[in-house]
């Protein structure tokens, strides 16, 4: 999707290859994420990203006034997303569910995802 030619106004590599930019995020939604999504909502598609640990880049504007006419850019990055390296791909993985005790030591016995070391004898 970075890669595409095509799409060079709306998703593009940072200078430097360690992150990318999404120009307008409200174009991109409309005319890019159903090409590679089932949707074209760019809140989900930023979910998605944040599952697979990629962060946003604040930006030094952010929080400054600006013209309605100013569109905000959103910057994303991740330690193994890198231009011209697809051989780091393999190591984006989705975020693992912890599944440790709760730290208050309240146990949910209803809840299917408790580990039976963890119930209480009856």
């Amino acid at each position: 999707m970075v890669n595409d030619d095509k799409d060079q106004d709306l998703i593009c590599w940072s200078d430097a290859g360690d992150s990318f930019f999404v120009l307008d995020h409200e174009r991109f939604a409309r005319e890019v994420l159903g090409h590679w999504f089932k949707h074209q909502r760019f809140s989900s598609f930023v979910r998605q990203l944040n599952m697979y640990g990629f962060h946003k880049i604040p930006h030094l504007q952010q929080g400054v006034l600006r013209s309605d006419s100013d569109t905000e850019y959103w910057n994303f990055s991740h330690p193994n997303f890198r231009r011209d390296q697809p051989d780091l791909l393999c190591l984006i993985q989705c975020k693992k569910k912890s599944t440790a005790a709760p730290q208050d030591g309240v146990v949910n016995l209803r809840d299917p995802n408790t580990p039976t070391s963890n119930v209480p004898d009856a």
